[in-house]
């Protein structure tokens, strides 16, 4: 769940918002468009996890490489990374690699998966101006609107002068609290090499789970 929940989060702020909207303020089906049209976004982020009924919680530190339906996200615990076909979670501590398909391992968590029926699952309650880390912002606040949907209520800080999603805070069903924020963003940044691949270490266990057929 925790994974889960990291990449999630992460790939959702990790969208531009173009600057217009029906209403002065962005839309669910314009952040569908603009992902559509994102070439690639890299970003070092910050995820606390809480629950609402304990009074613990759990940080990550990671960076974050996206690219259509390409990633790359490395945190201390665990690298998880996709093709778009195929998807490698590496757990040095366990010095153990989980090779699977990535419609098996992200069917629930990829951008393509949320954005595509966001418009249809939330409601976008609320919309105000607040300043973050020096810079106006656009504060969303979304309500489920279908049973099916995820979360139960979601809140979204957009950067106004360039419409990027810098902070996400959701909680879903269970009462679990998401709040991931991204700093050090660069759009569209240079690709080099293969970062959609990955080898497993020479010493690492390989853990196949694609089907065989």
């Amino acid at each position: 769940m925790l994974r889960r929940l990291l990449l999630l989060g992460v790939l959702l702020c990790a969208v531009a918002l173009p600057a217009g909207a029906q209403d002065g303020g962005p839309t669910l089906q314009a952040l569908q468009s603009r992902y559509s049209a994102l070439q690639g976004l890299r970003a070092a982020f910050t995820q606390v996890t809480a629950s609402e009924f304990a009074d613990d919680s759990t940080r990550i530190d990671g960076t974050v490489l996206l690219a259509g339906n390409r990633y790359r996200v490395e945190t201390p615990a665990q690298t998880v990374v996709t093709d778009g076909a195929t998807t490698w979670i590496y757990s040095p501590a366990d010095s153990q690699v989980v090779v699977n398909t990535a419609d098996a391992e992200a069917s629930t968590l990829t951008p393509q998966a949320f954005l595509t029926t966001a418009a249809d699952k939330y409601d976008r309650t609320a919309r105000r101006t607040v300043t973050r880390a020096g810079t106006a912002h656009e504060m969303l606040s979304l309500t489920a609107a279908d049973s099916s949907a995820r979360f139960e209520e979601a809140t979204l800080w957009v950067r106004r002068p360039d419409r990027i999603v810098t902070r996400l805070r959701a909680v879903d069903r269970n009462g679990s609290i998401l709040d991931l924020r991204l700093r050090d963003i660069r759009v569209d940044p240079p690709i080099n090499g293969n970062p959609f691949s990955f080898s497993p270490p020479a010493n690492a266990e390989v853990v196949d789970l694609r089907p065989t057929d």
